[in-house]
């Protein structure tokens, strides 16, 4: 059987797989549930019936969403991760052959689906690694696109818009706009409570980065009740499993616990980012570190393919955006131990002239 066109056109999402000792390429949460709010989900898991389906519209766990961010429950639409609410999206409010205007880089899976869907893509570059409003709003007025989706702050960039550039951006176009606010919890610039006066607003939020779920697949998006519920009238029936629905609603149940994990989070990102400044120091210029408002750090160096491939043989896995970049998530302290220790050798190792990429091993994914 043949495969449509489209197909050809499409790049899949293909994440690193392998037995590594130190994880930090996901961008995941490194803190494990305590153990006190693992019982309160067994002990909740332990009443489900699950001989069946589970509820449709996930509404106990949307209420806790809805509490948790400080909006009505019937504008928290429940997703089997972000992804299936981007994909959701996409197909509700493009029209066939529509148009969606980007940021590049960004989430590779904005582009995916766009493509899945047979949608023109409009990127717009990031020259300062920040979300350039002025140069999207250009393209807007050039050619009125039908959607528009960003990450803020952005992954890979590391970098947000301002609250009031985005504010700026939903009071000149009437199309939605999709803010994905994945990162939003170690940054300060969300633009959630601004929907109540922005009917074309949409914001995405996860449970895989602060609030440590990654394993469970949940996301929200969150609207006014006219987007929310055309969201709720064609996503499919039972897209949230029982036992993520009722997960999350234990752990959104506990504010002051994410707050603190947010914080721990960002705490790591910066302890991180200063450690790997200091080893950079050493190196002649060769190894740079860019700064950002997310729970990863960027590596710059025109070394980064043999400094990926090095970390993949002494069991540490990160994330090669390409042939000058590095993208290393905040870890544990035992795991930014072990990738500084790692880095110390593979610096003495170049400076002695030793260290070469291994060709055979390609280590670039999307982001």
């Amino acid at each position: 059987m043949k495969l449509p066109d489209k197909f050809a056109a499409i790049t899949p999402y293909t994440p690193v797989t392998g037995d590594y000792a130190v994880r930090l390429d996901a961008n995941e949460s490194f803190l494990p549930l305590p153990d006190w709010l693992l019982r309160e989900i067994h002990g909740t898991w332990a009443r489900l019936p699950l001989h069946r389906y589970p509820d449709p519209l996930a509404t106990a766990v949307r209420q806790r969403a809805a509490s948790l961010y400080g909006v009505d429950a019937d504008q928290v639409v429940a997703g089997n991760g972000s992804d299936e609410l981007i994909a959701l999206i996409m197909s509700t409010f493009t029209p066939r052959k529509g148009r969606v205007l980007l940021t590049d880089p960004d989430f590779s899976m904005y582009r995916f689906y766009a493509d899945l869907y047979e949608l023109g893509c409009r990127a717009i570059g990031k020259p300062d690694r920040r979300p350039d409003i002025d140069a999207v709003l250009r393209s807007a007025e050039e050619e009125p696109p039908d959607l528009v989706i960003f990450s803020n702050p952005c992954n890979p960039a590391g970098l947000g818009a301002p609250r009031q550039e985005v504010l700026r951006l939903l009071d000149a176009v009437s199309c939605p706009v999709v803010v994905d606010e994945a990162y939003m919890d170690f940054w300060d610039q969300s633009v959630i409570d601004c929907i109540p006066q922005y009917g074309n607003l949409i914001v995405l939020k996860t449970c895989s980065k602060a609030v440590g779920l990654a394993g469970l697949r949940l996301g929200f998006a969150i609207a006014q009740r006219g987007i929310a519920g055309a969201l709720l009238k064609i996503k499919s029936p039972y897209n949230v499993n029982a036992l993520t629905q009722a997960a999350g609603e234990v752990v959104l149940s506990h504010p002051v616990y994410l707050r603190n994990c947010a914080a721990r989070i960002k705490s790591a990102t910066l302890s991180l980012q200063g450690s790997l400044r200091a080893l950079a120091a050493q190196t002649g210029g060769w190894l740079g570190v860019l700064p950002t408002e997310t729970n990863f750090v960027l590596l710059q160096t025109p070394e980064a393919g043999s400094i990926f491939s090095s970390l993949c043989r002494r069991g540490i896995l990160i994330r090669k955006l390409g042939p000058t970049l590095l993208r290393v998530t905040a870890g544990s302290i035992s795991e930014q131990a072990a990738l500084l220790q790692a880095l110390e050798e593979i610096v003495v190792e170049f400076q002695g002239g030793f260290l070469h990429e291994d060709q055979n091993r390609n280590g670039s994914a999307p982001y």
